[in-house]
């Protein structure tokens, strides 16, 4: 009996220590908060991507390191990085500035890709990618989606 119970809490700590994140913790969410162009070059764009991550946890946490790549109807579209330091207080959310970097041939694909009416009924986006907490040893994926734009859908800023 006392080697079952003794078992359990092991088996218990090591998911917890897979997890990246304290027992019982949940893990932050992101998505795009916003896009900007930063400059224009013949063979690459720099974008200045805002990530919202959100803390449903009561503890803080400090993102260490973020990696991500955002898709537009279904492609690839643009990377980025970050390893700015970036704290994100206990139930609540944060916005993490973060160069992206868009190849010239991912942005003319999604212009011959454009219809028409493509921006009216609204353009699907996909931020996916991974990060590292100060409360994480390892890297914990993300992934999140939604819609830009749409005649019905409040503007954002352009992706």
């Amino acid at each position: 009996m006392m080697r079952q119970s003794l078992l359990m809490v092991f088996l218990a700590l090591g998911l917890a220590a897979c997890s990246g994140l304290p027992f019982n913790a949940v893990a932050p969410k992101v998505s795009v908060a916003d896009v900007a162009v930063k400059s224009m070059g013949l063979l690459e764009q720099r974008l200045d991507v805002g990530l919202r991550i959100s803390n449903p946890n009561d503890f803080d946490l400090t993102i260490v390191a973020l990696e991500f790549e955002l898709e537009v109807n279904g492609r690839p579209f643009a990377n980025g990085l970050s390893g700015k330091a970036t704290l994100v207080p206990a139930m609540a959310s944060t916005l993490l500035r973060v160069d992206t970097y868009l190849q010239s041939q991912n942005l003319i694909r999604q212009f011959k890709r454009l219809s028409p009416g493509a921006l009216a009924a609204g353009v699907p986006y996909r931020v996916k990618g991974r990060f590292k907490t100060d409360k994480s040893s390892g890297w914990m994926p993300f992934d999140h989606g939604g819609v830009y734009g749409g005649d019905d859908k409040p503007q954002g800023k352009a992706i």
